[in-house]
């Protein structure tokens, strides 16, 4: 990856020694050899899918994969006997945003829900 993140040097862009667009080397001068080249910045990448999928396969963990189904039912069912807002704000599951999500069926019963927050 470009060290000012202008692209990944993958694809078409593999085997260039700098970036196009900022004209920054790739290689790390001080850190690289005639035998191993080092990259001034890499990007990592977490694999999500198979990750969930893991966590099913265990009954335990498969298990606590259900809880946010479990408490939503749970929440919906204090909206239901109240004015239409939960009594106390205490999870990402009492969001307007995401209730409405289960109401309306954007959300089903048994999909996984992937939070994902970034500073």
């Amino acid at each position: 990856m470009c060290i000012n993140t202008c692209l990944a040097f993958t694809g078409p862009y593999s085997e260039l020694d700098q970036c196009p667009r900022c004209g920054e080397d790739r290689w790390d001068a001080k850190k690289s050899t005639d035998r191993k080249k080092v990259a001034r910045q890499t990007f990592d990448t977490f694999p999500v899918g198979p990750q969930l999928q893991a966590l099913w396969r265990h009954p335990d963990h498969a298990e606590k994969m259900r809880w946010r189904e479990q408490r939503t039912k749970e929440i919906l069912e204090e909206i239901g006997m109240t004015d239409g807002s939960p009594s106390i704000y205490e999870d990402v599951l009492h969001g307007k945003e995401y209730l409405d999500a289960c109401q309306s069926g954007k959300i089903k019963e048994g999909d996984p829900v992937l939070m994902f927050s970034i500073d």
